[in-house]
């Protein structure tokens, strides 16, 4: 079963377009808004992550 998100998550994760796209700092690709599950050491929560080289900057 899916978790029900926020209305804060559901409103980083909509379709805003080119206006509220964030730029990977490592290598220019565009970031996805996307939830993390906390996991051992790492936290969780909203996070843009590139999608090349998984670089993660929380939201």
């Amino acid at each position: 079963m899916a978790e029900k998100l926020s209305k804060t998550a559901r409103a980083s994760l909509g379709d805003k377009g080119e206006t509220h796209a964030h730029i990977c700092p490592q290598c220019g690709t565009s970031m996805v808004a996307t939830k993390v599950m906390k996991y051992r050491e790492m936290p969780g929560g909203m996070y843009w992550i590139c999608p090349k080289d998984d670089h993660r900057i929380k939201i």
